[in-house]
């Protein structure tokens, strides 16, 4: 198929405030590559870390205790002694945070390394509740490694200052998200927009700075498309502010550009929208993953694809069923387009550091490239996801050339080689492909990539692939159990059962990977005992050292899953969804019986804040959740019998003939054996995990072996295991010690 050119044409595309503060969120850069790539003019703005490093500064916060100071003043006393206490504090630590501000937020983006040890022999330094707590628990004293922690708690400490006195929906990456997400109608967030502090005294006056620029530019080159992008429902208010400013800065010029929203909010909270308001903002709401969209947008078609638009009083959205063109070109982008980021400066985002755990860590410590290996999921079979949505449901695998050409572009100007593969879940084969061509790049001499991301654990990590993969750049993987009982295992169609997720788990500990899940409670009609049995069948997790991190969720009835399409068929008459009338985002509802599972909110978290320190793994579940609970009803070792039957399993595994093997271990090196051995005797040897292994062997098949081992193609693409096997013509015992120290089977 030809592609849609789009010579003269420029796009601006905005990620509006916030997102996290290690990273930019890769949408906007994936539609930026998509237009460049057909020609036209594209370039990106990350508004979130430009706003939040405007608040966090010098001049920032002088504003910010200003108007603290005059909120408080003009408020009478309210609030409890503590709060008052602390409030004070914050005060009478003004000129000390005005003072660091600038060195922190340098500190934490890599620089002024000096900073650590600024942090770290301060005697007086900004001390609000978090750094106080922080530096309590070290006894007033800090080494240089642990700064970055301490400058992140006094960042996190401003934010608190900022959303007591000034705006109680601050947050470091999301705003407002409670008014945003599955609002009845569009009035409640454009009142939020018009009350809210933070956008009229930060955002709008950098908005304003921020288009008439751009509106500068127009008169030399005409913007004919500004798209933004809403990923999460904490965008929405920033979204809206930016548009409007945009609309009436090009209006004062005789320009109008057409607005386009998208992104996961718009595609996921407004595919039924009703409320024509926030066309008062965008011309279009752009759906999924946009590319079908803004080419039919472009080529002004008279039924956008997968597009919503206003027209009178009516809106109109087409799916663009008939435009097959556009549906084609759809499911191309996905698998060739990868953004190189040349738009970013990363030397603009934070290294924060809000966890000393080195799993957790990994979502905001580290500058990630962000990139997909597939579109959509291919399992798609949870019942609690959104697998009616067709981003979810329509899986395709992306193109890893196109993906490590990119990423390759990208690296060469940012200098970072860490990838964070941001897929629903991580397709093996795709995986595997990925790992090939990585350790390619390493043997032609180029600098090969890390790389994590989110998976399923399923029978498919095998113990030699988890190998393989870790020898190949993968360093950790996060994915759902959800519920950790075989029934809720079941009840969440997840597709395996807890002896398959601990077999997988042991192969990913025996290669090296950290390992976060995610964990559900409050399902319908899961029983108490489910969650008291989940949770204690996590600690067993955690105290095995099977799992790294965790992050437990509330479980949220979408409109969207296959448990809602299947009570609206008449399926489950046993869950009762609260469907009350809306004309805006309609995505999440409320049900019958879910307020029961209240009381669980604050001890699992507290239970799951101490295992991942790695400490209260000893304690009966029950002294975390409170009285009147059943006690678990596994096991207490339940963990560890399903662990040794794992290990056992793992153990007696026989290669397939037909896997594809690989040398993942050292150098194989040929060394002849003393006289008194024999003359045809010899000794291979090689280094794998930090020690030496070895074999005896003829002089003639140990060359021929090492010749063998030290192909490149065996190391990159592999060969069948049963072909191997029969050229290196060794005894059963000297398979099973290569087996078991370098030679890996996928």
């Amino acid at each position: 198929m030809s592609p849609i050119r789009s010579e003269s044409m420029k796009a601006i595309l905005v990620q509006p405030p916030f997102t996290q503060l290690n990273a930019p969120y890769p949408a906007v850069h994936y539609l930026e590559a998509f237009l460049r790539g057909r020609g036209a003019s594209a370039v990106s703005y990350d508004h979130s870390i430009d706003l939040y490093r405007r608040i966090f500064s010098r001049k920032g916060l002088t504003k910010v205790f200003a108007d603290a100071r005059a909120a408080l003043e003009a408020q009478s006393a309210s609030g409890n002694e503590e709060s008052r206490t602390q409030v004070e504090r914050y005060l009478s630590y003004e000129r000390l945070y005005i003072e660091w501000i600038d060195g922190i937020t340098s500190f934490l983006s890599g620089s002024d390394p000096a900073m650590a040890h600024r942090l770290a022999s301060a005697v007086e330094l900004p001390q609000g509740a978090r750094a106080k707590a922080f530096l309590d628990e070290r006894d007033g004293r800090i080494g240089p490694d642990e700064a970055r922690s301490l400058a992140t708690r006094i960042l996190d400490d401003l934010g608190d200052f900022i959303a007591y006195t000034l705006d109680p929906d601050f947050g470091t990456v999301r705003y407002a998200e409670r008014l945003a997400s599955s609002r009845a109608d569009f009035g409640e967030v454009r009142r939020a927009l018009d009350s809210s502090w933070l956008i009229k005294e930060f955002y709008v006056p950098m908005l304003e700075e921020f288009w008439a620029a751009r509106a500068a530019e127009a008169s030399r080159e005409p913007i004919d498309l500004i798209l933004i992008t809403i990923p999460f429902p904490g965008c929405l208010i920033g979204a809206l502010a930016c548009a409007r400013v945009a609309r009436g800065i090009f209006g004062v010029h005789g320009l109008s550009p057409r607005i386009v929203f998208g992104g996961g909010y718009v595609s996921t909270e407004l595919r039924g929208l009703r409320d024509t308001g926030i066309f008062d903002f965008c011309d279009y709401l752009s759906f999924d993953a946009g590319y079908g969209s803004l080419a039919s947008i472009i080529d002004k078609a008279p039924a956008p694809y997968k597009t919503m638009t206003r027209r009178g009083d009516d809106i109109l959205f087409n799916d663009g069923a008939s435009e097959e063109k556009y549906r084609l070109l759809e499911r191309e982008a996905v698998t060739t387009v990868f953004p190189d980021f040349r738009s970013v400066d990363f030397g603009a985002y934070l290294r924060i550091v809000d966890s000393e755990n080195p799993m957790h860590r990994l979502w905001s410590d580290t500058p990630w490239l962000k990139y997909s290996l597939a579109h959509g999921c291919y399992w798609r079979r949870c019942s609690f996801c959104d697998t009616e949505l067709e981003y979810v449901s329509d899986f395709v695998r992306s193109s890893t050339q196109a993906l490590l050409a990119a990423a390759g572009e990208a690296s060469a100007h940012s200098g970072l080689y860490g990838i964070h593969f941001v897929d629903e879940a991580m397709p093996m084969a795709s995986l595997l492909d990925f790992a090939r061509a990585n350790r390619a790049r390493a043997s032609g001499g180029e600098r090969p990539f890390s790389y994590w991301g989110n998976v399923r654990f399923d029978a498919s990590w095998t113990q030699g692939r988890c190998e393989f993969l870790a020898a190949s750049g993968l360093v950790a993987v996060s994915g759902g159990i959800e519920i950790a009982t075989e029934r809720g295992l079941r009840m969440t169609d997840k597709g395996f059962d807890l002896a398959s997720l601990v077999r997988t788990l042991v192969a990913m500990r025996r290669a090296g990977l950290l390992v976060h899940t995610y964990l559900i409670y409050g399902f319908p009609g899961q029983p108490v005992g489910d969650i008291v049995d989940s949770a204690e069948f996590c600690r067993q997790l955690f105290a095995s050292g099977l799992v790294d991190s965790a992050f437990w969720h509330r479980f949220v009835l979408t409109r969207h899953s296959r448990m809602y399409r299947e009570w609206r068929d008449g399926k489950r008459q046993a869950l009762k969804p609260s469907d009350k009338p809306w004309r805006f985002a309609n995505n999440d509802l409320s049900f019958a019986g879910e307020e029961a599972f209240d009381r669980f909110d604050a001890p699992l978290a507290a239970a799951l804040s101490s295992w991942m320190e790695g400490s209260g793994l000893d304690m009966p579940v029950s002294t975390w959740l409170g009285r009147g609970l059943p006690k678990a009803s596994i096991s207490p070792d339940l963990a560890e019998t399903l662990i040794a039957s794992a290990e056992e399993a793992l153990d007696a595994d026989r290669p397939a003939p037909k896997g594809n093997a690989h040398w993942i271990g050292g150098l194989p090196m040929v060394k002849a054996a003393g006289r008194d051995a024999g003359q045809d005797a010899a000794r291979l040897t090689w280094a794998y995990r930090g020690e030496l292994r070895s074999l005896e062997l003829s002089l003639d098949l140990a060359r021929a072996t090492s010749a063998i081992l030290s192909s490149p193609t065996l190391a990159i693409q592999g060969r069948p295991y049963a072909d191997l096997e029969a050229e290196l013509a060794l005894g059963p015992e000297s398979m099973a010690e290569l087996l078991s120290a370098g030679l890996v089977v996928v």
